[in-house]
């Protein structure tokens, strides 16, 4: 606790004799937030002894768990948009799209579709795919037959 007083004191008293010699101006402003910084310090030094200051480390592997698990939720994100696109462009419809790891469309099942040519050609024309990735209402024509 002494030890802490006296290096408190010492630069209490170094910042007062610096603020008395410079001259004044801009400078003069400079030296005293300078001093500011080191009577802080100082005062601060015993909380900050025991503290770790210093940065978490990361391995390789917790970066690319963390990449993996950011690329997991961003091709959901971007199949569940998909999705979206198709149910509104056909109102009362239920889409289901397949997507691969680097978020291209593998396939697109469209349910309750009122005109199957229309979503189709959509498919085809929009997502780039081949009639045979395209299944459209094809539960409910399993089921009629």
């Amino acid at each position: 606790m002494a030890e802490y007083i006296r290096t408190l004191g010492a630069a209490v008293i170094l910042a007062a004799l610096t603020d008395m010699l410079v001259p004044e101006g801009s400078l003069r402003s400079c030296c005293r937030l300078a001093c500011g910084f080191v009577v802080i310090s100082a005062a601060l030094s015993p909380f900050l002894a025991g503290a770790d200051l210093t940065l978490p480390s990361y391995t390789a592997a917790d970066t690319e768990a963390a990449e993996a698990e950011a690329r997991a939720r961003v091709l959901l994100r971007h199949k569940a948009n998909l999705e979206e696109i198709i149910e509104a462009e056909f109102p009362g419809c239920e889409a289901s799209v397949e997507v691969d790891g680097d978020g291209g469309v593998r396939s697109v099942t469209v349910q309750n579709a009122a005109d199957e040519e229309a979503a189709r050609a959509y498919a085809e024309r929009e997502l780039g795919l081949e009639r045979s990735e395209i299944k459209i209402n094809e539960a409910e024509q399993t089921a009629a037959r």
